[in-house]
C-alpha cells in the first residue's frame, strides 16, 4: 500500500469521527463571551442579579421654622405674618366690654362669642387670607337709652360677623432671619347685629343697629426666626370708615377714625411640639373728630396677648388671651367690635 493511500484513509476516519461532535455543538444555544453583559430578558441572566432600584417619589418641602412657630394672630386688630403656610383654621373667641359709652345714645356693657372659619393661600412670596365669622352671639345689658332704661334691659342676638380679606407680599432679606414686606387687609361691614328695645317713655319699639365700619389696614411687616426664637413687627394705619345712620328721629353721623396701628410679637419654641409667645398691640388715634355725637379724640388702646401653641403633626392648637388695659382700650374695643379683653381657641391644619 502506498503512503498516499494510507494518509487518505486516516483523513476519512478523522472526518467521520468529528461529524457527530459538530452537529451537537450546532444544537447548543450561543454562550455569552467572557466579560460581556447579558442582554435584557436573556435566559442566561444570573439568578442573583438585582434589578435597578425604582426612582424615589419627590419629597414635599418642609415648612420653615417661621412658618411653623409664628406668633398666633388675634383680633384686636390682627397681627400680619411675614411668612405663613397654606392653612385652614377654625376658632372660637369670647370677648367682653364693660362700657358701651363709645356708642351714641346707649350706656351699658356687653359680651360676645364669635366662631370663625378662615384660611391662607400661599403662592410664591404672596399670601392671600380670608376669615368668615359665621356666628356671633352678643349679649347686651343696656342701662340707658334716650328717655330712660329700655325694656328689656338685657337681651341676646345671634348674627353674622364682619368678613376679613387680605393680601401680603414679603421677601427674604437675610434668609429666614429677616423677612420684610407689605400687607393690605379690609374688613367688610357684613355683620347683621341689631337689638330691639321698647322705650320707657311711650312703649315704642325701636331697633338699634351698631355703627358699622369699613376697615382699611395698610401695613409694613418685618419678622424672622433666630434659632428657636421668632419675632414679628407690624407698623401701619387702621382706618374705620362708616356711613351715617338713624336712631329714632335722630340722624347719626358716623365719623371716619384713623389710628396708628402697631404690633410687636416674640415667640419661643423649646420643643418641636410646644411653643409660647407674647404680643403687644397699640392703636393711637391720629385724626380729630369734631362731632358732639361721637366725642372720640386722642383715643389710645393697648393690650398684651400671651399665647401657647401645641403642635400635633400638621395640626396646631393655639390658646390666646388678649388683655386690654386703659380706658381708651375699652372704647376702642367697642368700636372695633373686639371687646376690651378676649380669649381664643384656634385649631389650624397646615399644608406643605
Amino acid at each position: 500500500m502506498t503512503l498516499h493511500k494510507i494518509l487518505a484513509a486516516l483523513s476519512l476516519c478523522f472526518a467521520v469521527a468529528r461529524a457527530p461532535a459538530a452537529r451537537a455543538a450546532d444544537d447548543q444555544p450561543d454562550q455569552p463571551s467572557v466579560g460581556s453583559e447579558p442582554a435584557a430578558g436573556d435566559a442566561s441572566t444570573p439568578e442573583n442579579a438585582q434589578p435597578a432600584p425604582a426612582p424615589e417619589p419627590p419629597q414635599k418641602p418642609e415648612l420653615s421654622f417661621l412658618e411653623t412657630y409664628y406668633p398666633p394672630p388675634v383680633d384686636g386688630p390682627e397681627l400680619r405674618l411675614p411668612e405663613s403656610p397654606t392653612r385652614l383654621y377654625l376658632d372660637g373667641a369670647y370677648a367682653a366690654s364693660n362700657d358701651l359709652s363709645a356708642l351714641p345714645y346707649i350706656v351699658g356693657s356687653g359680651k360676645n362669642f364669635r366662631f370663625s372659619l378662615g384660611g391662607v393661600l400661599r403662592w410664591h412670596r404672596f399670601s392671600f387670607d380670608a376669615e368668615i365669622p359665621f356666628a356671633q352671639v352678643t349679649t347686651l345689658d343696656v342701662t340707658m337709652v334716650p328717655g330712660g332704661t329700655p325694656v328689656p334691659e338685657k337681651q341676646t342676638a345671634v348674627s353674622f360677623g364682619d368678613v376679613r380679606l387680605g393680601a401680603i407680599w414679603t421677601e427674604r432679606l437675610a434668609g429666614e432671619a429677616l423677612v420684610a414686606g407689605f400687607g393690605m387687609r379690609v374688613r367688610l361691614a357684613t355683620h347683621s347685629t341689631h337689638f330691639d328695645f321698647y322705650l320707657p317713655t311711650n312703649g315704642e319699639l325701636v331697633s338699634y343697629v351698631f355703627p358699622y365700619y369699613f376697615h382699611l389696614e395698610p401695613t409694613v411687616i418685618v419678622g424672622g426666626a433666630l434659632g428657636r426664637f421668632t419675632y414679628v413687627i407690624n407698623e401701619g394705619l387702621l382706618g374705620l370708615i362708616g356711613p351715617d345712620g338713624n336712631f329714632l328721629d335722630m340722624h347719626v353721623v358716623v365719623p371716619t377714625l384713623i389710628f396708628w396701628d402697631s404690633h410687636v410679637a416674640v415667640g419661643y419654641a423649646p420643643f418641636d411640639f410646644l411653643g409660647a409667645s407674647v404680643e403687644l398691640g397699640t392703636d393711637i388715634q391720629i385724626n380729630t373728630v369734631n362731632d358732639p355725637q361721637f366725642p372720640i379724640n386722642n383715643l389710645r388702646s393697648s393690650w398684651v396677648a400671651p399665647a401657647i401653641q401645641i403642635h400635633l403633626g400638621e395640626v396646631r392648637v393655639d390658646l390666646i388671651a388678649r388683655l386690654g388695659f386703659g380706658r381708651g382700650t375699652e372704647a376702642f374695643g367697642v368700636l372695633d367690635y373686639t371687646g376690651t379683653s378676649s380669649y381664643s381657641l384656634r385649631v389650624t391644619k397646615s399644608f406643605k
